[in-house]
């Protein structure tokens, strides 16, 4: 039996309410990934993440150049997995690493100094830019969605 790799998701805070609640149950995922370095390294983090993941959901946190692989560990085996990465730059990664990706849904970037607020909800710089338009040039389909109840919308119209 194989995972199926249900919702890709760029969120800079990765797991919190609307994931845990609103993306899970719609997406009826099985296992959380969480794919970031930073994370992966700090037990404290990964301590944290471990906690705010819902009661019965698995949850695997590792490298982001791991991402491509953890389809294949036991533990997701057969599980439809929510897969979270921080940052475009980071699914970039992912993705030259082996990881296979149709669509990607962004649903937060904070602001911060340099960056352009696109979306109540997404800021964005002439890098994060570059690895959107990197990943459609893989054919990756891009779209902000905050919500699962809100309307999607095209990265493409922003960049």
């Amino acid at each position: 039996m194989t995972s199926q790799l249900g919702l890709v998701r760029i969120d800079d805070r990765l797991i919190h309410g609307q994931v845990a609640i609103g993306w899970v149950k719609t997406m009826k995922s099985q296992h959380l990934v969480v794919a970031n370095d930073a994370v992966a390294e700090d037990p404290m983090q990964v301590c944290l993440m471990e906690m705010a993941t819902p009661p019965g959901l698995g949850i695997t946190i590792c490298p982001v150049a791991e991402a491509g692989l953890v389809g294949s560990r036991e533990e997701v085996n057969g599980k439809r997995i929510l897969m979270l990465f921080s940052s475009p730059g980071d699914v970039c990664r992912a993705v030259e690493n082996g990881l296979f990706l149709k669509e990607l849904n962004i649903g937060g970037l904070r602001y911060s100094p340099g960056k352009k607020q696109i979306t109540k909800a997404v800021a964005i710089d002439e890098h994060d830019a570059e690895h959107f338009r990197k990943l459609l040039g893989y054919k990756v389909k891009i779209q902000i969605q905050m919500l699962p109840t809100d309307e999607p919308v095209d990265i493409r119209k922003y960049i």
